[in-house]
């Protein structure tokens, strides 16, 4: 159960960090966020790394957030598959 639980938090932060750097290029830099519309608004949020003190802020509009959530479903997904496989496998030795 606790590798499981490793292995998610590893595959979430890598699709954190993934798509990071994407969006932190897309966005304009001193553009004020009052006249945005909501959808366009950043939502940050405070990550620590496993093995860190630090904290990182993280910020992505509301679709990228959704986004890197069905990321992370999706890699739990296949995560879950390719465990079940490897089940199956050693079952048959």
């Amino acid at each position: 159960m606790k590798g499981t639980i490793g292995v998610l938090r590893i595959l979430s932060l890598a699709a954190l960090l993934a798509v990071a750097p994407a969006a932190s290029q897309a966005a304009a830099p001193g553009k004020a966020t009052a006249d945005k519309p909501d959808a366009e608004k950043k939502i940050c949020k405070r990550e620590v790394a496993t093995g860190s003190i630090m904290s990182r802020r993280i910020c992505h509009t509301r679709a990228e957030w959704d986004q890197l959530e069905e990321q992370g479903k999706a890699d739990l997904d296949r995560t879950r598959a390719m465990e079940r496989s490897r089940s199956l496998v050693e079952g048959n030795r």
